[in-house]
């Protein structure tokens, strides 16, 4: 097997880091260890950390090494490793030592409700409609999405948000599974739903929700739709033209 030479250790190219969030989203604190550091960037075996993707921002938080606090202030996902960016130049000799990581909970938290608000939507657009959803952000006071309805009008709009805060006062209980990446290419229905993402997964997590289609979804998220909270949004018009982007807060 091909051997990749870092400064401080060797390391085999089929390690990739393990996602801890995915284990568990309501996990405050975890320990990894530290295969690469350089200046601000360490890279780690195990992440509590949520990195920024599929439109889901970076969580932030500090690490603590041999006693000594690192403020994270980003997150990065390589393709195969997630690197903790410190404020700080991280000491030499720290590959191979113990790291504790502790994620700002308060800001993770409100990152699930959304992000959980989101697939609300995406679930019941697909549902109703048979489309897609394009775009989604979430940000640490508001998130928006946008529905792939040509032509969607306000009423269309109320319909899917009117459901979407039906199902949060179901509190309605989340469950995640996997499937192989070729029972996913088998399924017309999920490549439909993520048609504007890629997975280069050989398991593709999948979101399951009572009432709504399963979705593929890599983010993190709450036990249960009451969780989320009353949904509230608003749309713009452009030219006159209702906007099929949906922004949403609490």
């Amino acid at each position: 097997m091909e051997r990749i030479i870092f400064k401080e250790r060797a390391i085999t190219n089929s390690m990739k880091t393990e996602a801890l969030y995915l284990n568990d989203a309501y996990k405050i604190e975890g320990i990894g260890t530290a295969l690469f550091v350089e200046f601000t960037d360490m890279k780690v075996d195990k992440s509590i950390f949520y990195p920024t993707l599929f439109g889901e921002p970076n969580d932030t938080g500090k690490v603590i090494i041999e006693g000594k606090e690192y403020q994270i202030v980003d997150t990065i996902y390589d393709g195969e490793y997630i690197h903790l960016i410190s404020m700080d130049t991280y000491p030499q000799g720290l590959v191979g030592k113990s790291v504790k990581q502790v994620i700002d909970w308060e800001k993770r938290y409100v990152h699930m409700r959304f992000r959980t608000a989101l697939r609300l939507i995406s679930g019941l657009s697909y549902k109703l409609w048979g489309v897609s959803c394009r775009v989604n952000e979430t940000y640490d006071d508001r998130a928006w999405i946008d529905i792939e309805k040509p032509d969607i009008t306000e009423e269309e709009i109320t319909e899917v948000m009117s459901k979407a805060n039906e199902m949060v006062k179901q509190n309605l209980e989340i469950s995640f599974s996997y499937i192989s990446m070729d029972e996913f290419l088998n399924r017309d229905d999920l490549k439909k739903m993520s048609i504007h993402e890629t997975f280069d997964d050989e398991k593709i997590r999948i979101m399951r929700v009572p009432g709504l289609p399963d979705q593929p979804e890599f983010g993190v998220n709450v036990k249960n739709t009451g969780e989320v909270g009353e949904i509230k949004y608003k749309t713009t018009k452009a030219r006159g033209k209702v906007s099929n982007r949906i922004n949403i807060n609490f």
